[in-house]
């Protein structure tokens, strides 16, 4: 039989009020009973039941997070920072796929809205016009990860995109390269695809170094993707030395269509990423790239939402968060040489 809210209070010794403030971080309690009370909780193995605290507190203490796809590694790593803090804090979350299609994300953040969500936190690759009047109607707190919208009661986090892209390629540029391309994301992509090769654009201009189209692909931020695209990128130049890619998942992909080339990296080619998947420095070569703080996004975002949810006031409603330059051996010549260096930025 499920443990009651009355037991977790007799094993604390505290009253069952002291044990909702705890459970729903309502009004300060001292440590040392926060503690206690967590710690019957867990011996007990006790579960709230959403359905009646939501009838008392009128919350369904329920998070919606709409994601492209969670088996993205960029998404699972954001999903685990949403998830902690919700976790701690009381809060479960429904965790929806819309696989980058914008019909599917307005159905699930209907669904969401309909189940009575208490916020929503949405990771899209194009926010459109029909989003930012979707968040007005619903009335609901949105926090946005790595897209910026000026509208009440939607947070954002995210990093610069376009400095750590200008970051990235300088770092080519000031080595002596002068043919260095870009794998980029679509340009309906506002930050990761727009910025980042606005950055990559403006780096080059800076250095001297004139625009060439034909050294830039595009591609759809799969791993197959960066295969394909640099498979053909390499069919049609034969004088690269340096390729910024728009995301490690392509990067990887990058990576092998270059060694199938016959090529090696970082000999003939360095390869430099975007994101510093968990996986980005077990491939081989170790990938050089643009560490996002993925987790801290996550946290960030869930945090904020839930201040924003609980009737916290917001002090700031953009949160740009530093990234870091992680030097490993898909390039060479940093300054430690080996193993991995980072900058912070």
């Amino acid at each position: 039989m499920a443990a009651t809210i009355d037991e977790v209070a007799k094993r604390a010794g505290v009253s069952k009020a002291t044990v909702s403030r705890v459970l729903n971080d309502s009004k300060p309690v001292r440590e040392e009973t926060r503690q206690r009370v967590m710690k019957a909780i867990r011996e007990l193995d006790f579960k709230p039941n959403p359905a009646a605290r939501s009838l008392v507190y009128k919350k369904s203490r329920t998070i919606g997070v709409v994601v492209t796809d969670i088996a993205n590694l960029f998404v699972s790593v954001l999903v685990k920072g949403i998830e902690e803090v919700a976790y701690s804090k009381g809060y479960n979350i429904i965790i929806s796929n819309s696989h980058g299609s914008a019909k599917k994300e307005f159905e699930l953040l209907t669904m969401l809205k309909d189940k009575r969500v208490d916020g929503i936190v949405f990771l899209t690759s194009n926010l459109l016009d029909e989003h930012k009047r979707f968040f007005k109607y619903v009335d609901l707190p949105i926090a946005l990860v790595n897209v910026s919208c000026n509208q009440e009661n939607v947070i954002g986090i995210m990093i610069n995109n376009y400095r750590a892209a200008y970051d990235m390629t300088s770092y080519f540029l000031q080595k002596g390269h002068t043919r260095v391309g870009m794998i980029r994301a679509s340009f309906l992509d506002q930050l990761t695809g727009r910025d980042r090769f606005v950055g990559y654009w403006q780096a080059l201009k800076d250095h001297g170094i004139k625009y060439d189209e034909s050294l830039v692909k595009e591609g759809s931020l799969e791993t197959m993707d960066g295969y394909l695209v640099t498979r053909e990128l390499l069919q049609e130049t034969t004088d690269l030395e340096a390729l910024f890619v728009a995301c490690d998942l392509m990067a990887f992909g990058a990576i092998k269509a270059i060694i199938d080339h016959g090529l090696r990296v970082p000999e003939d080619i360095e390869v430099a990423g975007f994101d510093d998947v968990p996986m980005a420095s077990f491939y081989h070569p170790a990938l050089t790239t643009v560490r996002q703080p993925i987790e801290d996004m996550g946290r960030f975002a869930s945090n904020n939402l839930i201040d924003l949810i609980e009737g916290e006031i917001i002090v700031k409603w953009e949160q740009i968060l530093p990234h870091e330059i992680v030097y490993r051996d898909s390039t060479n010549g940093h300054l430690s040489n080996k193993g991995e260096e980072i900058i912070r930025c």
